[in-house]
């Protein structure tokens, strides 16, 4: 008799465990994951909600079957089924631990009990999922299930092909992210895109770079995995054949105009200012254009590039000494562009990223590397690598006044009454903008800030 206490004791003890592991992953869960995160989850059910002439509100389908319980779809069927007013909208409704996207139908035919027919299709989320990039999707089978609905009566039949239509889109679209759905003659396309931020604003001193010559992923997708030696398996999971990253950007595909036009001066070193003069194309059409190009993840933007410049080494740096892909990508682009046969040695990209600090500038670092004039590769390539996947970050420099007036001085004045260039030295504005700003070269803006003591740099 003891021993049953004991063992009931045991049982209730790791009951209790249980149940406080429990909690504190739910507590976890919560605190990783809340409404506007901004994580993507998973397509957790989906229901066509339909207004019966004689029940009302109600689901005729769903998958998997009791998701949505009737006491959590009751207390939000005036949302699934709404108003004439707000109908063939796309609405999200987030409730009672769900979110669940919908696009409202309404079909008005005298075929009807009520001379109308009311039906919602919703894609059923975690509370603190992203959802906007199901809303195209959800809008585009409402319209596509009405079309079937007014010719075949698809949808209020009770179609007994409606839970396999819901399976397969709930399996295809959390693992594909697409689907294809094939429904007699009608043959219709799914697919999940990615909705994307805003991109950044494009300045005249900003230098694009094509994403694909320096070996990045296409934003939203994962690096390419490489078959190890012995593993058999390779992740495919949101990966798609179509999706892969070009290795090299196709310059005679359907490129509007002014995209023909400008990519091939975009080689790292040429900023938005310099692109638009050796093109001869408006300055605001070419950072139209680039933005576009940024947002597509075409290019990304990076300083421009001088050997006065500072660089610094980022903790990134350390993934160059372990990673072989970064390592095989970095001395492929850096060979591409070098007339030597010879492939750069990793030891030598290594020590000069290294050696990349502030207080020295980037020809300082050369000098001491290369003291001869044979140079094994362009250490531009290799800085621009470097920026592109965040192994080192550019020192910029801001003019700005310690104190005021400012000493006359002939050269000065000269200057500052063509251009009114001392409006700048606030410490908002880098060299490099100034020098966009004010039309001038980089000698005759250091010359300007050597020249006055009240002018002091600020690093950043």
């Amino acid at each position: 008799m003891q021993v049953y206490l004991d063992s009931a004791s045991d049982l209730e003890h790791d009951n209790s465990i249980d149940s406080k592991i429990a909690l504190m992953s739910s507590k976890i869960m919560e605190t990783r994951y809340y409404e506007g995160c901004g994580r993507e989850g998973p397509i957790r059910c989906i229901f066509l909600g339909e207004f019966h002439p004689v029940a009302g509100p109600k689901i005729s389908c769903q998958f998997p079957d009791d998701y949505v319980s009737k006491e959590l779809f009751d207390s939000i069927s005036a949302y699934i089924i709404p108003k004439p007013q707000i109908q063939k909208c796309t609405m999200t409704i987030n409730a009672l631990g769900h979110k669940i996207v919908g696009y409202p139908i309404r079909i008005e035919n005298s075929r009807y009990e009520r001379n109308m027919y009311l039906f919602n299709l919703c894609f059923v989320c975690d509370s603190w999922s992203k959802t906007v990039q199901y809303e195209p999707v959800v809008k585009k089978l409402g319209e596509h299930l009405t079309i079937m609905e007014e010719e075949t009566r698809f949808v209020s039949s009770g179609s007994t092909k409606l839970p396999t239509l819901l399976a397969h889109l709930l399996h295809d679209l959390n693992t594909h992210r697409k689907a294809t759905l094939v429904e007699g003659d009608t043959v219709m396309h799914l697919k999940v895109l990615e909705v994307r931020k805003d991109p950044i604003a494009v300045h005249d001193f900003d230098v694009p770079v094509l994403v694909a010559s320096v070996g990045l992923p296409r934003p939203g997708r994962p690096p390419r995995m490489v078959l190890q030696e012995g593993s058999e398996q390779i992740s495919q999971e949101h990966l798609d054949i179509e999706d892969e990253e070009p290795f090299e950007i196709d310059m005679d595909a359907d490129w509007d105009l002014t995209t023909r036009q400008l990519l091939p001066h975009i080689n790292g070193y040429n900023h938005i200012s310099k692109l638009a003069s050796d093109t001869n194309v408006e300055k605001t059409l070419v950072k139209s254009c680039i933005q576009n190009l940024v947002y597509y993840g075409v290019v990304v933007l990076i300083p421009v590039l001088k050997f006065s410049n500072m660089y610094r080494a980022t903790p990134s740096l350390s993934r160059l000494f372990s990673d072989v892909e970064m390592q095989k990508s970095c001395i492929s682009f850096l060979s591409n562009g070098c007339e030597n046969k010879e492939k750069p040695v990793l030891s030598d990209i290594l020590g000069i990223l290294c050696s990349l600090q502030q207080g020295t500038t980037l020809r300082a670092v050369c000098e001491r590397f290369f003291p001869s004039p044979g140079v094994p590769f362009d250490v531009r390539r290799l800085v621009v690598f470097a920026q592109i996947h965040g192994l080192v970050k550019c020192l910029k420099r801001y003019p700005v006044y310690v104190r005021s007036p400012v000493r006359p001085n002939s050269f000065n004045q000269r200057v500052d009454s063509m251009m009114g260039i001392r409006r700048l030295f606030t410490g908002k504005h880098n060299v490099d903008e100034i020098c966009c700003l004010a039309r001038i070269d980089m000698p005759t803006l250091d010359q300007i800030i050597e020249e006055d003591p009240n002018v002091a740099i600020i690093w950043r």
